[in-house]
């Protein structure tokens, strides 16, 4: 039992201390600002101390406002304490939880010292690796809210001797606040954000904590929030019967829609983090919230020195959670890197640009003071340094390029750019050839004998056209580690097969994806896949029309039914526009073109045009592929194309805006300037057609484009996209934009 009278707790010596602790950003109803506080420090210090020790002391109803949530339209409900109810509180903190913390259970890991997230995780981890393979995941429903106050009190008055504190409790728990001009009573629940909130909500959940350790179950709670491992499913169903009477007790219940009972082969998500099997990652959207605070970081207006201060901060607080429990190389990791990379070079295009530094040096001794090492190998930080400072450089130089086309900057950067993007693909069209590792590099034996090698690095896809090839299992795992995709296309241009090296879709999104099928949502994503696939048609049409001057019935016609469209009320109606704009677009195309063109043939084409447009599309839709399922989305929900269980009918849906302006204007480009393009006595595109033809679209991934405002590679955008309809499935983001580029 807990000892300590209240007048050996609510001193002035006490209180002295505990004003320097408590947060000084917001004030209380009545209106008393710090300023005016400490102006009257001693007084109220007194004061406080006399009319506790009397008995007339009361806490001041609270002030309840609204604030925007962080990337949402919603608001957040706050209510706010005086000053001097905060003092009282935190002094009671201060002298009541060692006491409560010591009866506590050690399963409960929140709001507790030398407890965390973290460890909650590891202790889940844990009990799985020995074998407790069914997993009880559940929360209390409305906890903070439906806190019994009767109850906590009866628990409160067994454990405090001073019923004076108590009562003191119990006042805190009890005033109500006011909203604008009206008093709501608080009749159930403690205040989320009160200092004295998170020991009130562990007092009351340690009489579950305490019911769960005499029934010898395996569970890890934070919070409201927790889990249950057990070795079958008959005992973890008569667990949770058993769980939800005894949390009647305290007027409390699971929450319906989290309480699940899984095996961990099938995966559950447990305080952001996600577990399959013997894989722990970080829940998408938690990551993608992360990759959002390192971009959104360095758009910010502040100085360098000030910029790289908040960042350390991200960094210290990913390297104590999140780079706890990723592994090196794995797909996550690598993201994290490259947002890095990316918020560092974009920081320092904008000081470039600004002139606020101007020299390589410079940024080089302001990016030593970066916690690079938290992400990156203490041995690579100088090379790292100087790629971020080239890449801000690029960037500074690709914004000058788009001023001045003819800059030869522009031609230099669009030239490497262009040969980095070949050297990442690895493009196996030679039958009788055999892929395997050797140490860090692929190697191509033919026979038994080397026949070339590549740095594995350096790449990041594989395509094998045709058949006739073979892979070592080594070449898989490398590929899986390194999060490079493996394509198989035929000769004709048919994408028949991939190896997916990233993480499948989890169970949530795939539910959350069907879930909106036959929705508003459904037909307004497959409206804004035609109309982007229609504005970049009618706008590369445009672009042709300045040396043509033959488009302007196909432009308008186009333009008319993009109007039109937006009307629709089915996909049949949608795909009814989709058919005529693409017959106008092609029509338009025939008149440009100076090869033979009669229509557009999807499949089994013989002529040049079409068999050079199917083989560009068979490499864009591998890429598109491999960015869906980087997002974690199911290809076989989409919201365009008829559904097709053996179809990946997503990635149909995402390719139709990058159509146009990766492969269309690549191949009419070729074609008008007489590349040798030819067919062979088979009808199918040469060897060296389909060589020159990857090359061109490859380059054409890797090379910059203007999105945004923005200098970004096609390829980022594409897997950008990808992330943008993801956040769509999830409900982060009420609206997707497609593609539309600038031709």
């Amino acid at each position: 039992m807990f000892t300590k009278p209240l007048r050996y707790i609510i001193t002035k010596e006490n209180l002295k201390n505990a004003y320097e602790k408590i947060n000084k950003n917001s004030s209380g109803i009545d209106d008393v600002s710090f300023m005016a506080f400490e102006k009257e420090f001693s007084h109220n210090i007194e004061s406080i101390v006399q009319r506790v020790h009397e008995g007339l002391y009361s806490p001041e109803p609270l002030k309840k406002i609204e604030i925007d949530k962080q990337d949402s339209t919603k608001k957040r409900p706050i209510a706010l304490s005086a000053i001097k109810d905060k003092l009282v509180q935190r002094v009671l903190y201060e002298n009541i939880n060692p006491y409560f913390d010591k009866t506590f259970s050690n399963a409960s890991y929140a709001y507790r010292a030398d407890k965390s997230t973290l460890k909650a995780i590891n202790r889940a981890t844990a009990y799985i690796n020995q074998k407790n393979l069914t997993i009880l995941k559940t929360d209390v429903e409305n906890y903070f809210e439906t806190i019994d106050h009767d109850i906590l009190l009866e628990i409160l008055n067994k454990q405090i001797k001073d019923k004076a504190i108590v009562r003191l409790l119990s006042l805190f728990m009890q005033v109500g606040g006011f909203k604008e001009q009206n008093y709501n009573e608080h009749l159930y629940g403690v205040y989320q954000g009160d200092i004295l909130s998170p020991l009130l909500s562990n007092i009351y959940l340690n009489e579950m904590d305490q019911f769960l350790e005499k029934k010898e179950l395996h569970f890890v709670r934070y919070a409201d929030d927790f889990a249950l491992f057990f070795k079958g499913k008959n005992e973890a169903y008569k667990s949770l019967k058993e769980l939800k009477k005894f949390l009647k007790t305290l007027k409390l219940k699971l929450g319906h829609d989290k309480t699940e009972i899984v095996h961990i082969s099938d995966g559950f998500t447990f305080l952001g983090i996600e577990f399959q099997g013997r894989n722990r990652e970080v829940q998408e959207q938690r990551l993608q919230k992360s990759l959002t605070k390192l971009e959104k970081l360095s758009q910010n207006k502040q100085g360098f020195v000030k910029f790289i201060e908040e960042l350390n901060t991200q960094l210290r607080g990913l390297k104590n959670y999140y780079l706890k429990i990723l592994t090196k190389n794995s797909s996550q990791f690598l993201q994290l890197q490259e947002a890095l990379i990316n918020s560092l070079s974009h920081k320092v295009y904008l000081s470039k640009k600004n002139k606020t530094v101007t020299t390589k040096k410079e940024f080089k001794i302001l990016l030593e003071q970066v916690k690079l090492s938290v992400l990156f190998d203490i041995e690579s930080t100088k090379e790292t340094i100087s790629h971020i400072v080239a890449l801000g450089y690029e960037k500074y130089l690709a914004d000058k390029s788009y001023k001045d086309t003819s800059s030869k900057i522009a031609k230099k950067k669009n030239k490497y750019a262009k040969k980095f993007a070949n050297d990442a693909t690895l493009h196996i069209a030679q039958p009788g050839m055999m892929l395997g590792v050797s140490k860090n590099k692929f190697t191509l034996k033919k026979y038994g004998k080397v026949q070339n090698s590549f740095p594995s690095n350096k790449i990041t896809r594989i395509v094998f056209e045709g058949k006739g090839f073979s892979l070592s299992t080594n070449v898989i795992k490398k590929c899986a580690d390194n999060a490079i995709s493996i394509d198989f296309i035929n000769r004709d241009a048919t994408n028949y097969a991939s190896l997916i090296t990233y993480k499948s879709s989890m169970t949530q999104i795939v539910n959350k994806q069907a879930k909106l099928l036959n929705t508003p949502t459904h037909l307004e994503l497959a409206k804004a896949f035609i109309r982007g696939k229609a504005k970049n048609q009618v706008n590369y049409l445009k672009y042709l029309n300045k040396y043509h001057k033959l488009l302007d019935k196909q432009v308008d016609s186009i333009e008319l039914s993009i109007v039109k469209m937006k009307t629709s009320k089915s996909v049949n109606e949608l795909m009814g526009y989709e058919g005529s704009i693409s017959a106008s677009y092609w029509d338009a195309i025939k008149l440009t073109l100076e090869v033979p063109f009669k229509k557009r043939i999807t499949f089994g084409a013989k002529d040049i045009v079409n068999s050079s447009l199917n083989y560009g599309y068979a490499f864009l839709y591998g890429k598109v592929q491999h960015s869906l399922v980087h997002a974690g989305l199911n290809l076989n929900i989409s919201f365009l194309h008829s559904l097709d269980e053996k179809k990946p009918t997503l990635t149909y849906d995402m390719i139709e805006e990058f159509r146009t302006f990766v492969v269309d204007r690549t191949i009419i480009s070729m074609l008008n300037k007489d590349e040798p393009i030819k067919l062979g006595n088979d009808g199918l595109l040469t060897k060296s057609s389909r060589q020159l033809i990857a090359k061109n679209i490859k380059e054409k991934l890797g090379s910059y484009t203007m999105w945004k405002k923005e200098s970004k590679k096609m390829e980022n955008i594409i897997q950008t996209q990808s992330f943008n309809l993801a956040k769509v499935v999830n409900g982060e983001s009420p609206k997707y934009k497609a593609f539309i580029g600038k031709y």
